[in-house]
């Protein structure tokens, strides 16, 4: 019986999905913002990191410098990069690894190669 069990362990570890870490995206307010909304962002930053969520904030960066990560919290310059970030910790809906596989599947297109001029259709410029 204690093999049955061990066996059944197992495999729960392999087949049961495990939990996600919940994300939350947070915008940084204007250097000119008044000291209400600071005051809420802090709190809000406060409350995510309290509950444990994974933390993306969208803080104004030189362009070339890409997202990283400090003490637990992310750090992105962009919107794009928060995006894929946050979409890179979401469950995918087709049983791909995250949502943003997902999303690259959508994206995979056709290439079509250059056509010289005389090779177009006849009365077309």
């Amino acid at each position: 019986m204690r093999t049955l069990e061990r066996r059944l362990t197992r495999l729960e570890d392999v087949l049961l999905p495990k939990p996600r870490q919940p994300v939350c995206m947070l915008g940084e307010p204007a250097s000119d913002a008044p000291a209400e909304q600071w005051a809420e962002y802090q709190r809000q930053v406060d409350e995510a990191t309290a509950r444990g969520d994974f933390l993306i904030l969208l803080v104004p960066m030189k362009p070339t410098e890409g997202p990283r990560t400090e003490n637990g919290v992310t750090y992105c310059g962009t919107q794009l990069d928060a995006l894929a970030l946050k979409a890179s910790m979401l469950p995918s809906q087709r049983g791909n690894k995250s949502l943003l596989s997902d999303v690259l599947q959508d994206v995979a297109g056709k290439v079509i190669r250059p056509v010289p001029c005389e090779e177009r259709a006849p009365g077309r410029s």
